[in-house]
């Protein structure tokens, strides 16, 4: 791809959508100070329904928003809300990113559990289950060390009826270990109790197959060492996530070179006028590259190519991305047609075209959409 390094120019508008709400005030700040740099009109959509974010980017409604892996690869897999003519799978690409988060798996100061192998039946977990529709990613925690093999006969659940209660159930000495976050104001407070808290690390430098037992259970998962919150969590390791500013895959290459340029080189104009911007950085990037299934835009490709990051693992990482998003785009349209042919009602409504969708899945042995340990984890 040729890109222009001189003579680019600006075009007259960019919009934008995302979620309201903390979404809104994160594009609010950054987005304006692109306009006025570049002469662009910026425009900002928010809305609380995150299938039409993606159905507006699809039809180019809007220029971008962001995603992380649960909502990209549910829109990517066609799965549910998403299951319908005009929002499932298409031709998206991410080009820079938006911000970084971190949670992690605490117990009591004083408890007997110090690291994953301590992670045995019997153990006392507290239960998200009242208010959390999905916590496969405590489930996939039980199973890191390989002893438990029964989460349902092996781990004693202690429900919490909201998020404030967990923390202080470990405090109480009601259960062994909670999953949190350690920017919450309930596990801060945790932290100055007298037995203050601990935090278990899931390392999969340490541990591989710890991480992929793991990521067996659920693979839209990365770790690292925890950057904020309380004061014990900082380079412990936990679930760190990055999400991605995307865009679809045919918006011109030479837009998006320079807009991740601009975000790059500019970042000094913009950090401190959210807290996420913080990490809407190169380094936030290249930490995520190795780990995410999202396609990268060619514009973005050739930003990196500048810059001497753009490698062989990261282009046949990209490759195979592409390929996969490209399977289930061609397979939902061939799924839709036949469905038509059948007079089947393509809807998230239909009970028979969701498992119509989901058997000719299976039966192309489509494997589901899961973050990578690293550039060389092929499993």
């Amino acid at each position: 791809m040729a890109v222009r390094k001189g003579s680019f120019k600006w075009p007259q508008s960019i919009t934008a959508t995302c979620w309201t709400g903390l979404g809104a005030e994160v594009y609010g700040s950054w987005l304006p100070v692109l306009g006025e740099k570049t002469g662009m009109r910026t425009r900002l959509i928010p809305t609380f329904d995150t299938v039409s974010r993606f159905r507006w980017l699809r039809f180019g409604l809007v220029d971008m928003t962001a995603g992380g892996p649960t909502v990209i690869s549910q829109m990517l897999e066609g799965n549910r809300r998403y299951s319908k003519r005009d929002s499932g799978p298409f031709q998206f690409r991410a080009f820079w990113a938006q911000s970084k988060t971190n949670s992690g798996y605490m117990v009591r100061g004083d408890s007997y559990i110090k690291t994953t192998d301590d992670i045995r039946p019997g153990i006392r977990v507290v239960d998200m289950r009242s208010y959390l529709a999905n916590q496969r990613i405590l489930e996939a925690f039980l199973v890191w060390g390989g002893h438990i093999k029964d989460l349902e006969k092996e781990v004693v659940w202690v429900p919490a009826e909201n998020i404030e209660r967990k923390a202080q159930l470990v405090i109480d000495g009601k259960a062994d270990l909670a999953f949190v976050s350690p920017t919450s104001q309930t596990t801060c407070d945790a932290e100055k109790k007298p037995y203050g808290i601990r935090w278990v690390e899931v390392n999969p430098e340490k541990e591989p197959e710890g991480a992929r037992r793991f990521l067996k259970v659920d693979p839209l998962v990365t770790f690292g060492p925890m950057i904020y919150g309380t004061a014990s969590c900082i380079g412990k390791w936990g679930t760190v996530g990055i999400s991605l500013f995307c865009t679809r895959a045919d918006t011109d290459p030479e837009f998006v070179y320079h807009l991740a340029k601009w975000l790059d080189e500019n970042w000094a104009k913009y950090r401190d006028l959210h807290s996420w911007n913080k990490y809407m950085t190169r380094q936030s990037l290249m930490e995520e590259i190795p780990h995410t299934f999202f396609p990268l835009h060619d514009g973005l490709v050739e930003y990196l190519k500048d810059l001497g990051l753009w490698t062989a693992a990261i282009a046949r990482r990209n490759r195979r991305n592409i390929d996969l998003v490209t399977r289930y785009c061609e397979a939902n349209q061939r799924a839709i047609e036949m469905a038509d042919d059948r007079r089947l009602w393509v809807s998230s409504k239909n009970p028979e075209w969701l498992e119509f969708w989901e058997n000719y899945k299976m039966e192309l042995g489509l494997p589901r959409f899961r973050m990578f340990l690293s550039l060389d984890d092929d499993s």
